[in-house]
């Protein structure tokens, strides 16, 4: 049976001129009806002129950007630029929310921000798990755009993310390379799965060459302080590891700031390989060794997953996109 334009009019509220106006390419109809009507053609099918693209339709993306649990830093730093540079190069406008509030709290505020002024959702918030996203997503309108850029296992909707698992493997790697078979791990905290995924990569690069040996293993929070109570518990081994995979920097920076202080020399007496690659790795000294993250690919990557979802809101739900990381040797390996 053919489709209307009377079809589509009800199907979205709008009178039947709106809709004709929209699809005949005006732009003197408001953003948000111009991507609601378009969208239900694509849906239903509707024949649409081939000049009349996603985007012609709507001219700036509006991305709501929700961040939680903020600390400063130059993580979130360094997040926050290569987000704001990705969306600048796609003519998208990135908001940025800081929120550190109960999940309660966070899901109100979701709901008063998205409504009627962004045309999708981008949540790092390492701490939410599915059940988190699956609140997030029945409280808002149906086939609203929402991406995590933080990992969850088994995800509800699509994530973007950095490829953790690829970033353990690749220090336990350097480290054969090196010649160092007793590794040790300052592990982030287990119960968040970007943590155990580093871990997880670290662990089976060692555990399939019988010459390598995880000798020694410290959970941590992310934090400075964990590295530095990481190196503390370090001094009391009897068999010390020769090589250490603190798994982000702030960890790995307070390990070795520790180290050196009780004198031992680097690479020389103890090898580092950290994850994030901030700054801080290059402009320490010795400089440190780490697993690059590129934020603006992040960026990247995410607004343009956005525009697709934007244009096929049929599309399954939950697809993991994983950005590579390479690693960054420095003095510290």
């Amino acid at each position: 049976m053919k489709v209307t334009l009377k079809d589509i009019a009800e199907e979205t509220g709008y009178s039947i001129s709106t809709v004709s106006r929209v699809l005949n390419g005006s732009d003197k109809i408001g953003k948000q009806a111009r991507r609601e009507i378009y969208r239900t053609a694509k849906k239903l099918k509707y024949p649409i002129y081939h000049n009349l693209d996603g985007k012609k339709i709507v001219d700036t993306l509006n991305i709501l950007f929700i961040v939680t649990g903020f600390h400063r830093g130059s993580f979130y730093s360094s997040l926050f630029y290569g987000m704001n540079v990705a969306a600048a190069k796609y003519n998208a406008q990135m908001s940025f929310v800081f929120l550190d509030k109960p999940f309660e709290e966070i899901l109100e505020t979701i709901q008063r921000l998205v409504d009627g002024r962004f045309e999708g959702l981008v949540l790092f918030a390492p701490e939410f798990n599915k059940n988190h996203y699956r609140q997030i997503k029945k409280e808002l309108p149906d086939q609203f755009p929402i991406i995590s850029n933080g990992l969850i296992e088994n995800p509800v909707v699509s994530t973007v993310t950095f490829d953790g698992y690829s970033g353990g493997f690749l220090a336990g790697e350097h480290f054969n390379k090196k010649g160092y078979k007793k590794c040790g791990i300052i592990r982030g905290p287990l119960q968040k799965t970007e943590a155990r995924y580093r871990f997880n990569g670290f662990k089976d690069y060692i555990s399939q060459d019988k010459k390598m040996e995880l000798l020694w293993c410290y959970d941590g929070n992310f934090n400075f302080q964990s590295g530095v109570e990481a190196f503390e518990k370090f001094e009391q081994e009897e068999q010390k590891p020769r090589a250490i995979f603190a798994s982000n920097d702030n960890m790995g920076h307070a390990f070795l700031e520790e180290a050196l202080t009780e004198g031992y020399r680097v690479p020389e007496d103890l090898a580092l390989v950290s994850f994030d690659d901030l700054p801080i790795c290059r402009r320490h000294r010795p400089t440190i060794s780490s697993i690059h993250t590129d934020y603006e690919k992040l960026g990247l990557v995410t607004v343009e997953k956005m525009k697709d979802l934007l244009d096929n809101p049929d599309q399954q739900e939950g697809v993991l996109s994983l950005v590579p990381v390479h690693l960054n040797i420095r003095e510290s390996s």
